[in-house]
């Protein structure tokens, strides 16, 4: 499922597709599910194969750079470095990593919401917010300003370990806020929650952007009523993948919209039994990256198409009303019904004294949540089980539990819902979308 695309976008996509099958190694033996040049261009994508991160694995970076490049060359020059995701072992990459390319793509995605558009020059003041094993500078003491400032940015914070911080650092980070006065916060939004939480404790005054970017993480709602408590600046959730670039950013009517420049999107939905039929798997296919060729690359995410078009106007390309989460944050009921981390997290995010959740569902209709918050916590607690009995039915056998704080994926980053089993989406997807399955050795020609 797409939006009938553009003239300008579908020509970026019959360029990005004719250089993948005719110059790069990895697509080689995908030529033969092209449906040709003379069928319409979102037909021809619906016939590839998904690109999975377990296929991508298998091959060198190489194999996945037109022809006629050396990757050899360009790392000597400094044109290029490898670099790794992120992740738990099986969604590790190894990733070709082209700066310029990075930054035309974050460009063309500030023209999608009215405020970066208007407070994003390039050169404006950047202060970033995250862990630092996904971003930024990481040391186990305190590191000086200076150590932490590159060109326009400033991060904030070394620390990887979230419940290491301390209420100095915190301090500090809120002094270095005021120092540097930057235009646009970019944060992790389970670590900006954090930051937030010590400010409303605190009483202490922030220092206001003008606009906060969320990225890095699932946004949850819970994090973003934590923020508007003590921030002025309007929200603006970013998603893109080290892989993929930015794919979509939030406008300021809170919808999100395709970065239609940088990249394409096939949106693959649920069978209508099996979940909502507007909640369905993204595919992404990347333009303009002479290092990297990526067509429908499976980024592992779901998300929630737009029923009606968006007051703000942008019609090109797919507009999403949320990223519901990834495949490995879904949950059934008893049932067998798809549950994604966003349907759970839009009923828990309003519990007044909730700090922080996670949800494990331990066997077909076993689920435990765990949870911390405040003085106000044993009534959150009756609330948000009555909520888990509403989303998985009378058959649910719920369990609750209190702890201090929750801990972070290896990754640094937190994973609100998880099951404790595989489920299998991919025979869930409706059936007149579902790609071709290649065996392994298709990529290889």
């Amino acid at each position: 499922m797409t939006a009938k695309p553009s003239r300008s976008l579908a020509a970026r996509c019959t360029q990005a597709l004719h250089q993948a099958l005719d110059q790069v190694m990895a697509y080689r033996s995908w030529r033969t599910f092209d449906r040709g040049p003379t069928a319409p261009i979102d037909e021809r994508f619906r016939g590839l194969p998904a690109l999975t991160k377990q296929l991508m694995n298998a091959y060198a970076p190489q194999a996945f750079v037109p022809m006629g490049r050396s990757v050899e060359q360009a790392l000597r020059d400094g044109e290029i470095e490898l670099v790794t995701t992120s992740g738990t072992t099986e969604d590790k990459i190894e990733n070709i990593w082209y700066q310029p390319w990075w930054d035309a793509s974050e460009k063309a995605s500030w023209v999608l919401n009215a405020h970066a558009r208007r407070l994003a020059t390039g050169d404006h003041r950047e202060a970033i917010l995250a862990n630092p094993l996904n971003v930024g500078v990481a040391s186990s003491h305190p590191l000086p300003m200076e150590r932490r400032r590159l060109a326009r940015f400033l991060y904030l914070n070394e620390i990887a370990d979230p419940l290491a911080w301390s209420d100095e650092h915190c301090a500090r980070m809120l002094h270095e806020l005021e120092l540097f006065r930057p235009v646009v916060l970019e944060a992790n939004p389970s670590l900006l929650s954090r930051l937030c939480r010590y400010i409303a404790r605190t009483g202490v005054r922030p220092f206001q952007p003008a606009l906060i970017t969320l990225t890095y993480e699932y946004p949850s709602l819970l994090h973003r009523r934590h923020i508007k408590a003590v921030f002025e600046a309007p929200l603006m959730s970013s998603y893109g993948t080290t892989e993929s670039g930015y794919v979509f950013i939030e406008c300021e009517e809170g919808r999100l919209h395709q970065n239609t420049e940088a990249c394409r999107v096939d949106f693959l939905p649920f069978q209508a039994d099996s979940a909502s039929p507007f909640v369905g798997k993204l595919l992404i296919t990347t333009f303009g990256n002479p290092w990297r060729s990526l067509i429908r690359f499976d980024s592992g995410d779901l998300g929630r198409m737009a029923e009606h078009p968006c007051p703000c106007g942008r019609t090109d390309g797919l507009t999403l009303t949320s990223i519901e989460g990834r495949t490995i944050n879904l949950t059934t009921t008893p049932e067998g019904r798809l549950v994604t981390q966003a349907e759970v997290d839009r009923r828990l995010a309003s519990i007044e004294g909730l700090d922080e959740y996670q949800l494990l569902q331990t066997d077909q209709r076993s689920y435990h949540l765990r949870m911390s918050g405040d003085r106000r916590l044993p009534v959150a607690q009756h609330l948000a089980e009555q909520a888990l009995r509403e989303i998985y039915g009378t058959g649910a056998q719920v369990t609750l539990s209190r702890a201090s704080a929750l801990v972070p994926e290896v990754s640094g980053k937190y994973r609100l819902v998880k099951a404790s089993f595989p489920i299998d989406t991919a025979s869930l997807v409706e059936p007149s979308f579902q790609p071709p399955l290649p065996h392994e050795l298709a990529l290889r020609g």
